[in-house]
């Protein structure tokens, strides 16, 4: 008989040999980012489990993130591009929605929103504006480069001849990286996730998470958070400082994350996501991969129409003129509290 239950410790072994065998699973249905989202951000974690008699059928993380002026939202899953209901068939998929609906009004939450690639068989609502670059590797990485454009190779060879040097670590690398990704954030105009959130992410995943940092001489002035899942090598953060992009640094980190990852074995890497038609789109797309549509998912509960929590969003434009302008301490010190708001 089918059931759906509240994940608890006990679960934690069945939930990672379902995510492990799981055509259909994401690095994001981890059972790692429950302790990362919860003890980094402070969302509570309500991830769901689907058993048919011991049989592990599905798995659902799902995250209440509370604002400060008291709304209240079920993410799948904050902060990370992907997420939603992973499940071996539409009925399992089913199941989960009586759950969902449940702790939906349980937590008097506007909205539960699933990031999912692909739409499942639920009636909801979607969102479209989002994309994601997943290019296919060679185990050569010789015959990447030759399938490259001669533009590509020009920005790379470009970066080479500045003499800059990527960096790949861990822990060791955070300071550096992060002084490059927090400026660059306060300079987009977005508050930036705190420091504390990708030591964890280090410390919780040390075989699948690690740091690149592209220096000039010995100046750190780009930098990227590189994750691994079965076949993937996935790239959910990276920045680089603008005074220094026209000796593009963000080539010398992409190609040497795709060099290494060619070497590894790995069959795809992934850019995460992007805006349709933003600078980090036309970026990602001159790789060579092909954009997939994202299927965004919500139920709606008090909400009356798909939300749009985004620096897109044009009403958020005088705010993020203002962040641009703060001191980067203070922006360093109040993003990490105010991001937590916007997952």
């Amino acid at each position: 008989m089918l059931e759906v239950l509240e994940y608890d410790d006990s679960f934690e072994k069945a939930w990672t040999s379902y995510v492990e065998r799981s055509a259909n699973a994401r690095i994001v249905h981890h059972i790692g980012w429950k302790d990362v989202i919860s003890r980094g951000l402070g969302h509570k974690p309500r991830y769901l489990i689907a058993f048919d008699g011991a049989n592990v059928m599905g798995v659902l993380p799902l995250f209440i993130v509370s604002t400060w002026w008291r709304a209240k939202y079920v993410i799948s899953v904050p902060w990370l591009d992907y997420g939603g209901i992973c499940v071996d068939s539409p009925d399992v998929e089913r199941a989960f929605l009586s759950e969902i609906e449940r702790i939906a009004v349980e937590e008097d939450a506007e909205f539960v929103e699933f990031r999912s690639v692909c739409a499942g068989v639920l009636p909801l609502e979607k969102r479209l504006d989002k994309v994601t670059f997943q290019l296919k590797l060679d185990k050569d990485p010789e015959a990447m480069w030759k399938n490259f454009d001669a533009k590509l190779r020009n920005q790379i060879r470009k970066a080479q001849k500045s003499e800059l040097v990527a960096e790949i670590g861990g822990v060791d690398l955070l300071d550096d990286f992060y002084r490059v990704f927090s400026r660059n954030m306060r300079d987009l105009g977005t508050p930036v996730w705190g420091k504390d959130l990708f030591d964890l992410t280090l410390t919780c995943f040390p075989k699948a998470a690690e740091l690149v940092v592209v220096r000039l001489n010995s100046l750190p002035i780009a930098g990227g958070l590189a994750l691994t899942f079965k076949n993937t090598q996935y790239v959910p953060s990276a920045s680089a400082l603008r005074e220094h992009i026209k000796l593009c640094p963000n080539h010398a980190m992409y190609w040497t994350l795709i060099q290494r990852a060619c070497e590894k074995g790995f069959e795809l890497f992934d850019f995460g996501r992007s805006t349709w038609n933003s600078g980090t789109f036309d970026f990602k797309k001159q790789w060579g991969a092909p954009p997939q549509q994202l299927e965004w998912q919500y139920y709606l509960n008090r909400a009356k129409h798909v939300p749009h929590i985004s620096p897109d969003n044009r009403k958020y434009r005088m705010f993020i003129s203002l962040w641009r302008r703060l001191p980067l301490g203070v922006a360093n010190k109040l993003g990490p509290r105010l991001i937590k708001n916007f997952p």
